[in-house]
């Protein structure tokens, strides 16, 4: 009948639909374990982003001061210092005593040549 619809298959009687699973539109395990093993990269993924961004935020170097004590505070406030313990032996010890310039910056110092030449 000319203008009539060929339902969807070709001349030869295979389906030209773009869905290659079985006609029952079953699911196979291998996809199921498929999406699975994705889902769980993309939250790994995701878990390891956020760690990573937590210990960025909590690292140092943003909680200096204008002087010993602040310095301690600061690194306390932001959660660098956890005990009390370790928070009254850094507020006991003055970092001006072991860092040659900006002893109160909240980042890495060298004290080495210090340390050595206090002994010669």
């Amino acid at each position: 009948m000319p203008g009539a619809r060929s339902g969807g298959s070709g001349g030869d009687g295979s389906n030209s639909g773009s869905y290659s699973g079985d006609a029952s539109g079953a699911v196979t395990v291998w996809e199921v374990v498929s999406l699975l093993g994705k889902l769980l990269g993309t939250v790994v993924a995701l878990k390891v982003v956020l760690y990573l961004l937590r210990v960025c935020l909590a690292m140092a170097w943003k909680s200096g001061g204008a002087s010993h004590s602040e310095l301690i505070h600061n690194l306390r406030k932001n959660g660098i210092i956890k005990t009390d313990k370790v928070f009254e032996v850094m507020l006991a010890t003055d970092r001006s005593h072991y860092a040659k310039c900006n002893p109160y910056m909240d980042s890495p110092q060298s004290i080495e040549s210090l340390v050595f030449n206090s002994f010669s």
